[in-house]
């Protein structure tokens, strides 16, 4: 427990200098502070559980490895993501809503595509090197291009892709039908 809070507050002391200086770092190069902040901070704090998957990896553990990243991605979407209005409220002393702008919009409907486009790739319970090789290019090329416009065509590639796996693979089709039914996707992916 004492470890615990002893991380909390360590991460909690050094949380806005990191910020400051990462957005200062920005300025000084001329790099967007959004892109800063929602891409290279996230990369950044979640190194440990990259190291740590890509260790279980080199052991030959890739349930292991993978389990260690989608715990984390659970973790975002629920308890980080609900914690934001939350503490939203808190800091206002009120009971509104947390009102995104029109780029928070952007990336939270890219970031929820892209989630949907990773349950189909892995909705087999594999991941191929082209499926790898498919996420880091798109992930990577979508950073080349900061206009609005351009969030929303990757963000229909990846419901597209995604809607194309369903449709195309049948292990991926049975996968996705296990996640909607009693059965574990293992075994109901057997029976197919």
């Amino acid at each position: 427990m004492l470890f615990f809070l002893f991380s909390g507050y360590t991460i909690f002391i050094a949380a806005e200098p990191f910020a400051e200086g990462l957005l200062a770092t920005g300025r000084t190069f001329g790099i967007e502070e959004f892109i800063l902040v929602q891409w290279l901070a996230p990369l950044a704090s979640e190194s440990p559980e990259f190291i740590v998957a890509i260790l279980f990896a080199l052991k030959a553990q890739p349930g292991i490895s993978m389990g260690a990243l989608l715990s984390s991605k659970v973790n975002q979407w629920t308890l980080l993501i609900g914690m934001l209005p939350v503490v939203f409220m808190i800091s206002g002393g009120s009971m509104a809503p947390m009102v995104m702008d029109q780029r928070q919009i952007e990336e939270m409907f890219l970031t929820a595509a892209q989630s949907l486009f990773a349950v189909a790739v892995l909705a087999n319970l594999s991941f191929s090197l082209l499926e790898a090789a498919v996420i880091f290019l798109l992930f990577s090329t979508q950073l080349f291009f900061p206009d609005p416009q351009f969030r929303f065509y990757y963000s229909f590639l990846y419901i597209f892709l995604a809607i194309g796996l369903v449709v195309v693979k049948k292990d991926v089709r049975a996968g996705v039908l296990a996640l909607f039914s009693r059965g574990s996707p293992a075994g109901i992916m057997e029976k197919h």
